[in-house]
């Protein structure tokens, strides 16, 4: 019996009904899920015809090589692509199968030294964005939850594939793989051949194992799009004239990395005529927004770690000082952007006005660093205090800190 489980696919991919693709090539809905689903012995060579010319299949569709790739993706690296596109090479089609399992992923990332654990969204993103240029690579995406762990649970496992094929309509014929120990379940489970590819890890000698454990030790396998994930952001604070913003350019000259300048002060001169003056309540979720914009550019093209010139707990700061209240959006903020260090310069160096600055005199700026802490403190952000007012030991001791954060050392 033929298969034409490629009109299927060619149905799912153009994201068609079976009820509109029935209608326009004059058969029952019956009967088109019945010839899809390989039951019709005999089919009609007009209605073939028919399908063919509406859903625009090839004839060199139905001969397709399709390969499977499994893989966990936790995280997406070097390795991966070089499979991946290794295989690719190989077929005509190739599925890239995202295999998740609640517990085990949470259990890789309490072993691992990752800040914080990539969600299922992030996995299928970066597969998704690393290979969006290549229209035969699908992603797809294999729940295996309540399945034994490996090596256990092959059959259990195996069935839930066969779902997934079915499901999805993916007929391969064949496995692409770097581990041998998993060839013989392969073809005794999905009669399918696996082709090896660099099983001793000579081209890319990386895990992802090795990268849990040290991610930025290990930058050079992480590829372009996942990397924003692993970058370590460090946010300088002080009040005004505290040299946050020189201390910010020179640390990220000698990571040789990038940085998130001061929106607000960009804001001031760009909407309010450069005098704070003119600055009122409405004004401070847009200047929210628009640094967040530079520290997202920021955190996409750093190398390693990025420093951050003031965050939302300042600019919620300056809110409540100026307008007398918090506003709800910078709050929002705050709880969704989290730094994995943040720095709190004591606001004690030489006061200079460089015309945006009023907060000069000894008590209202000793009145903003207390109202600073009492905002960090609220939110239960952890900080470190650098109260020297000598640049020297500030800029030392930012750079001792921040080479502990990329070491996975304490403070």
């Amino acid at each position: 019996m033929n298969s034409f489980s490629y009109v299927k696919k060619a149905i799912k991919r153009k994201k068609l009904s079976l009820q509109t693709v029935a209608d326009a090539c004059q058969m029952t809905k019956g009967y088109l899920s019945q010839l899809i689903n390989d039951k019709i012995k005999n089919p009609s060579a007009q209605k073939l015809q028919s399908l063919h010319q509406y859903l625009q299949i090839e004839e060199s569709d139905k001969n397709k090589k399709i390969g499977v790739i499994f893989g966990k993706f936790y995280p997406l690296h070097t390795g991966h692509i070089h499979l991946i596109q290794r295989a690719i090479s190989q077929v005509d089609e190739l599925y890239v199968i995202l295999c998740s399992d609640t517990l085990r992923d949470m259990a890789l990332f309490k072993q691992s030294a990752m800040s914080r654990q990539p969600t299922i969204n992030d996995r299928i993103r970066w597969l998704l964005q690393t290979f969006k240029y290549q229209k035969n690579i699908h992603i797809e995406l294999l729940e295996e939850d309540g399945i034994p762990a490996y090596p256990n649970g092959w059959f259990e496992w195996s069935e839930r594939v066969k779902k997934l094929f079915i499901d999805k309509g993916i007929h391969p014929n064949c496995v692409y793989s770097s581990e041998p120990q998993d060839v013989a379940m392969y073809k005794d489970l999905f009669n399918l051949d696996t082709v090896l590819i660099d099983p001793k890890r000579k081209f890319m000698q990386v895990s992802g194992t090795q990268i849990r454990q040290a991610p930025l030790q290990n930058w050079q396998y992480i590829p372009t799009e996942v990397r924003p994930f692993f970058v370590r952001t460090v946010a300088i604070l002080g009040g005004e004239s505290s040299g946050k913003s020189t201390l910010v350019n020179k640390l990220a000259n000698v990571f040789n990395t990038t940085s998130a300048w001061e929106y607000g002060r960009n804001y001031v001169f760009s909407h309010l005529g450069g005098d704070e003056r003119a600055l009122q309540y409405a004004d401070y979720d847009k200047i929210a927004l628009g640094h967040a914009q530079y520290i997202d550019f920021a955190i996409k093209h750093a190398n390693k770690v990025s420093f951050i010139d003031t965050d939302f707990v300042t600019t919620q700061a300056f809110c409540k000082k100026y307008e007398g209240k918090e506003h709800p959006f910078l709050q929002a903020m705050i709880n969704n952007y989290r730094f994995d260090l943040v720095i709190l310069l004591g606001n004690n160096t030489p006061w200079i006005a460089d015309g945006l600055r009023s907060l000069g005199s000894r008590k209202q700026r000793k009145d903003f660093q207390q109202l600073l802490i009492s905002i960090l403190e609220k939110n239960n952000i952890k900080y470190i205090q650098i109260d020297s007012p000598n640049y020297e030991e500030r800029y030392l001791r930012c750079i001792e800190l921040v080479n502990q954060l990329i070491n996975n050392e304490e403070y």
